[in-house]
C-alpha cells in the first residue's frame, strides 16, 4: 500500500494492524486515534502504549461528536452519523499527511451484529485488511499472544453511547455514569462488564460465570451503594449475561 493510516482504537485488532503494518512499511506508518467523551480514557492509554512502544507517530485528533444534535438524539442512525464524522476527519488527517491509504481493524465478526459504521467505512474506500484475510476475533487474539502483544486478550471494548438505550439523549452525564460504573466493576474484580443505560435503570451485564459472584453479599451491597452515589435509580442484573451489542436488540 506503500503509505498507510491507521485507526488505532486502543484494542487488539487495531493493534495487532498496528504491529504488522508497522513491520512492513517501517517509517511509512502512522497510527491515529480519537478523543472524545464517548471512548474510554483506558482505551486511549493502551493505544498510547501501543504506538509508543512501536516506535509509529501518533496522532491524535480532539473529536467533538457530541455537538452533533442528530448523534445526541441516539437513534438507530447514531452509529452511521459518528463514523461519517470520523472518516472525514481521517480522510483530512491523511491528506494532510500525504498517507495513501486508510486503515481500520474490522474483523468477519463485525459483520455478525448490526454494524452500520462498518458499511459507512466500506463505500469511504476504508480499508480493513483483517476482515479481508478472513480473520475473526479468536484468530487475531491468537496472532496476537503469538507476537507477545500485551493486550491480546484483553477483552473487547465499545464506545460508551452504546451502553445507551436508543432514543435516550446521549449526553456527557450519562456517559460519565457509565464509564464510573464500568470502572468499579473492573476494580471489583470482573473481567468483562457492560453497563447498559435505561434511565433511570441501570442494567449491569457480566459473564454467565460470574452472575452469582456479583449477586451475593458484600458484593451486591458495593454495588447498589456506588450506583446509587452516580444517581442511578434502579440497579438490574441482566441474566442472559454479557453479549456484545445488546442494544440492538432494541432495533428488532
Amino acid at each position: 500500500m506503500g503509505s498507510v493510516l491507521v485507526s488505532l482504537s486502543g484494542g487488539v485488532d487495531s493493534a495487532l494492524l498496528l504491529q504488522i503494518a508497522s513491520e512492513t512499511l517501517k517509517e511509512k506508518v502512522k497510527a491515529v486515534t480519537f478523543t472524545s467523551s464517548i471512548f474510554l480514557k483506558d482505551d486511549l492509554m493502551r493505544a498510547e502504549n501501543l504506538a509508543k512502544g512501536l516506535k509509529v507517530d501518533h496522532i491524535k485528533i480532539k473529536f467533538d461528536i457530541l455537538s452533533q444534535r442528530d448523534f445526541c438524539k441516539n437513534d438507530k442512525v447514531r452509529c452511521h452519523i459518528c463514523k461519517t464524522q470520523m472518516i472525514e476527519e481521517l480522510k483530512k488527517e491523511a491528506k494532510k499527511q500525504g498517507i495513501s491509504y486508510i486503515l481500520d481493524g474490522s474483523n468477519i465478526d463485525d459483520m455478525k451484529d448490526y454494524r452500520p459504521g462498518l458499511k459507512v467505512a466500506q463505500k469511504s474506500g476504508i480499508k480493513s485488511p483483517l476482515l479481508e484475510a478472513g480473520l475473526g476475533k479468536e484468530e487475531i487474539r491468537q496472532e496476537a499472544q503469538k507476537r507477545k502483544i500485551e493486550i491480546w486478550n484483553t477483552p473487547s471494548s465499545a464506545c460508551l453511547a452504546s451502553r445507551i438505550a436508543y432514543g435516550t439523549s446521549i449526553n456527557r452525564n450519562n456517559l460519565s455514569i457509565i464509564e464510573k460504573g464500568e470502572e468499579f466493576l473492573h476494580k471489583l474484580g470482573f473481567r468483562e462488564v457492560r453497563m447498559r443505560y435505561h434511565p433511570p435503570i441501570a442494567r449491569i451485564e457480566v459473564s454467565t460465570q460470574e452472575i452469582e459472584r456479583l449477586a451475593e453479599l458484600p458484593i451486591r451491597d458495593e454495588v447498589v451503594k456506588k450506583f446509587k452515589e452516580l444517581g442511578v435509580k434502579y440497579i438490574t442484573l441482566d441474566l442472559s449475561g454479557f453479549r456484545s451489542g445488546s442494544m440492538n436488540d432494541l432495533l428488532s
